[in-house]
């Protein structure tokens, strides 16, 4: 199962970190957990002179490093009150700096906002979160706060949908949305886009049925009853992206959940499917990487 006692947030300091916030405050209070502010950064290019490499005199990064933990610290009073957390200031890339402490500090979850800019805000995924989605076996929550009125971004979901790709991290995926569910009293709905002529429905139906029977055993629950009766299972051609949004925004969905363990296949280790489904989602999406939520 899930366990979400530490959770990475990575803080740049943007609208976008505090937008970001109130969910991770939501969770942390749910579940009590610790909440870990990093930040990390980059020198500046160096000089070069001759044969070595040399950073300017006026950069002092001891001064730096101290001057960002202090605003980390007001950020936390400000955005986390009452919650116990830890600032991080590294210097590094940002994506290998987040991925590395979160393998090296029993992290079990990392919150992160995407990012693009303007018209292309949906195009573009940003590539630290790209980098740290790709390359991490920790949970990953994202938003990518599209700017149009249908966004949903609630703190407290109260319908999640879970795509289930039923090449794999389908199980995940379920096993983990139905713990959120329960523990925020949500509903869970479950979307199969199924590409046309690949898959019938009744084929759709009956995998997914293989599905919720593994769930049903493995965690001694009433799958079918916790997440509904219903599975919609959407036949198309198209992008699998676009399906679920229409069928997020369909719903008015607050979560969407989707694995990204043994995604080699569909997903081809978050490629072109995943990035999209983030890119286009009108509300956050949580990212289960394999065997990661079992604890």
């Amino acid at each position: 199962m899930l366990s979400l006692k530490k959770i990475l947030f990575p803080v740049d300091f943007s609208a976008r970190s505090r937008a970001a916030a109130p969910f991770v405050l939501s969770l942390a209070r749910r579940y009590s957990a610790k909440v870990v502010l990093i930040h990390a950064f980059e020198p500046p290019p160096p000089i070069y002179g001759g044969m070595n490499m040399v950073y300017p005199d006026v950069y002092d990064f001891k001064e730096i490093g101290v001057e960002l933990k202090q605003q980390l610290t007001a950020f936390a009073a400000a955005e986390f009150p009452k919650v116990d957390t830890e600032r991080v200031v590294q210097q590094g890339f940002a994506a290998a700096v987040i991925t590395e402490y979160a393998a090296e500090n029993g992290v079990d979850l990392i919150a992160m906002p995407t990012h693009g800019y303007g018209p292309f805000r949906r195009t573009l995924l940003g590539s630290v979160t790209a980098k740290v989605l790709h390359d991490s076996n920790v949970p990953v929550w994202t938003d990518a706060h599209s700017p149009e009125p249908t966004h949903r971004a609630h703190p407290q979901p109260r319908l999640i949908l879970v795509a289930m790709d039923l090449k794999g991290g389908s199980k995940e995926a379920l096993e983990v949305a139905l713990q959120l569910a329960h523990d925020s009293g949500a509903t869970v709905e479950m979307v199969h886009a199924a590409p046309e002529g690949e898959i019938t429905p009744l084929r759709s139906e009956a995998k997914i049925g293989e599905v919720l029977d593994s769930v049903a055993r493995e965690q001694l629950v009433d799958v079918k009853h916790q997440a509904g009766p219903n599975v919609d299972i959407v036949v198309d051609g198209g992008s699998v992206a676009k399906l679920l949004r229409s069928v997020a925004l369909a719903k008015r969905a607050d979560l969407i959940v989707i694995g990204r363990g043994g995604i080699q296949e569909m997903f081809g280790r978050f490629k072109a499917n995943a990035y999209g489904i983030i890119r286009e989602a009108p509300c956050p999406v949580l990212s289960v990487a394999g065997n990661a939520g079992k604890g």
